[in-house]
């Protein structure tokens, strides 16, 4: 738990910058399906682990003279954001590790600020706050299959015997991540107002009742990756007299690595 207060003063214009206060909470690893007296190994569900972090942010800025008159859910930018992620890792075969993981984030707002056209306002538009409770949340699910293969080779004897061996560590990777679209008008944290300009033509102006908060807002579009890796690692082993083993390791390739992504949510240029 760790709290936090500021100010910041500028004595030329009188604007005032204030948190009062900024407190984060967050909690260590959690096996919520652990057994509490272990039996054997442990089953798959056991290997589920999740965390906490919770952060409450409360900040304005004004002049002096408004501080006092300011109103704590209108004039004040507050909020606080809660983010769970949830992972776990397997083992199939022995040979096969699978990692899949879920990260989930929600945001607490007292107030959206909603917009319309109106010629008569700042700009042309026209900003009603509305206070209440407001859940913005979003997630995202993601899974990852690797593996290790090692490959040994022994040097042709015209080399000497001062090559040992060489080692190939070849690495390959498949993962899958998701999100849904969260610009969809069925959750609500994106709206439109519409206008006629001067030559005439309707125009679409969008926007978030959001925008501006203290956590923002989640982005749009879906994600639906496919994601392919390979990694490549060169060992050798050779005599060595001033190591106390007799045998020093050197690397030949440390990190040849390459990765090709397919995003099936995209219209256009779904490969990377």
């Amino acid at each position: 738990l760790s709290s936090s207060f500021n100010i910041a003063q500028n004595m030329r214009d009188s604007t005032l910058a204030l948190t009062m206060p900024n407190l984060s909470i967050s909690l260590s690893r959690l096996y919520p399906f652990k057994r509490k007296r272990k039996v054997g190994k442990d089953r798959w569900y056991e290997k589920i682990a999740l965390t906490y972090t919770g952060t409450l942010s409360n900040s304005i800025s004004t002049k002096e003279d408004q501080l006092f008159k300011s109103n704590l859910i209108k004039d004040w930018k507050n909020g606080m954001k809660h983010s769970i992620p949830i992972s776990a890792s397997f083992s199939i075969f022995d040979y096969i590790n699978v990692t899949p993981s879920f990260n989930y984030t929600e945001r607490w707002y007292a107030r959206k600020v909603m917009q319309s056209y109106d010629p008569t306002a700042e700009g042309s538009v026209r900003r009603d706050t509305i206070s209440g409770f407001n859940r913005v949340y979003n997630y995202n699910m993601s899974l990852q299959v690797n593996t290790k293969m090692y490959g040994f080779f022994k040097p042709w004897k015209m080399f000497g015997d001062k090559v040992q061996m060489i080692r190939h560590v070849f690495t390959p990777s498949v993962s899958f991540s998701y999100a849904p679209d969260f610009g969809e008008s069925r959750y609500g944290y994106y709206d439109t107002y519409t206008y006629t300009d001067t030559s005439g033509e309707v125009r679409t102006v969008e926007y978030s009742p959001y925008q501006g908060m203290a956590f923002g807002v989640p982005g749009k579009g879906m994600q639906k990756s496919f994601n392919f890796a390979i990694d490549n690692n060169v060992e050798m082993k050779i005599k060595s007299e001033s190591d106390t083993t007799g045998i020093k390791k050197i690397s030949l390739i440390d990190q040849l690595s390459a990765n090709i992504s397919y995003n099936a949510a995209a219209e256009t240029r779904p490969w990377s």
